[in-house]
């Protein structure tokens, strides 16, 4: 299938969405959410695709920042949508879920199948530590909210708290970035891809898969709870699992390719960089959109959920030390995550 080919089947599933999204002939919710998805799903890959093509061409530091930015958008803006929709329980479980998807799931395959075609696999130790370092920052800040919340469950002062972690998270995000710009070793050195398009058509096409990216989530956000109403699945699982793996499939599987091309710097790069800035730059954005919504969110999660964070910080942390890996590391990374997928559907 040639990427004209691609652009139009996301563009089909994209306006299918919207039809349906407007309930026409009494359209099921379910249904909605599955189209909705694949909408979003596609839309994420075509972000990745125009964002390779508009920083191919900058050098590696600026095309992994716009990797990571626009990698994330469906995220954040479903998480946005979510909060003013009055589902701020989707929204809380949807930064867990993007951040355990990342270096869990992702970051497991990548391993599992980059390891099982080259054997060990090493990377810049130096980098991934500093990664690995910022992730736990994110779980202590948003672990630290809800341990005050069970010492004082005073909801004035748990908005006060999350408002100043959010401060805090995103001044750390800014700082990271500028570290990892204008620090030596921090940078991985990768081979630019195939540039098929000018920047004027990467940007014009960036330009226009955000926009549609916005109207599609909004779809899929509307039609969450007939959803959930209509197949008895668990708030938190959609939150957690489902919502986070449609925002990032096509950023998922850009790094177990390039774990099997044997670049593991730019795919261990992708699934900690995506993890970093939900933690610590979506989380931040969601609690000062809420603010402006008029519907504030506290950085109060449910503890299984931040168990789950724990376990995926101190995985990834494990695999990022050592400075080289293999494809047993990353099925215990992978069985963490399922094992964390059942336990929320059992939920």
């Amino acid at each position: 299938m040639t990427r004209t080919q691609q652009l139009a089947f996301v563009a089909i599933f994209g306006v299918a969405a919207v039809a349906l999204g407007m309930q026409v002939a009494g359209v099921e919710g379910q249904l909605v959410f599955v189209v909705a998805g694949v909408g979003v799903a596609g839309l994420a890959w075509a972000l990745g695709e125009a964002t390779e093509q508009a920083g191919g061409s900058a050098g590696p530091r600026v095309s992994a920042l716009l990797n990571a930015s626009f990698g994330n958008l469906p995220e954040l803006v479903i998480l946005v949508l979510a909060i003013n929709a009055g589902l701020a329980d989707i929204a809380r479980a949807s930064i867990i879920g993007s951040v355990i998807g990342n270096v869990l799931l992702i970051l497991g395959l990548a391993l599992i199948l980059g390891g099982w075609r080259h054997g060990i696999q090493r990377f810049n130790e130096r980098m991934a530590g500093t990664n690995a370092s910022m992730l736990i920052l994110g779980v202590v800040g948003l672990g630290l909210p809800t341990l005050f919340h069970a010492v004082d469950p005073d909801m004035q002062a748990e908005l006060s708290l999350s408002r100043f972690t959010a401060a805090a998270l995103l001044l750390c995000y800014v700082a990271y970035v500028y570290f990892s710009f204008t620090t030596p070793g921090l940078q991985f050195h990768d081979e630019p891809g195939e540039l098929a398009w000018t920047r004027t058509q990467a940007v014009a096409m960036l330009v226009a898969t955000a926009v549609a990216t916005g109207v599609v989530s909004e779809v899929l956000v509307h039609s969450i709870e007939p959803t959930i109403k209509a197949w008895g699945v668990p708030r938190e699982f959609i939150g957690l699992i489902v919502v986070p793996f449609v925002g990032n499939v096509a950023e998922h599987f850009s790094a177990v390719k390039l774990a099997i091309n044997n670049r593991m710097d730019f795919a261990m790069g992708i699934a900690f960089g995506s993890g970093i800035q939900i933690s610590l730059l979506a989380s931040a954005v969601a609690v000062f959109a809420s603010m402006l919504i008029g519907k504030e969110l506290s950085l109060v999660f449910d503890p299984l959920q931040l168990a789950a964070l724990g376990a995926a910080a101190i995985g990834a942390t494990t695999v990022a030390r050592s400075g080289e890996t293999n494809w047993l590391e990353g099925l215990q990374l992978l069985v963490t995550y399922f094992i964390v997928a059942v336990a929320f559907w059992l939920l």
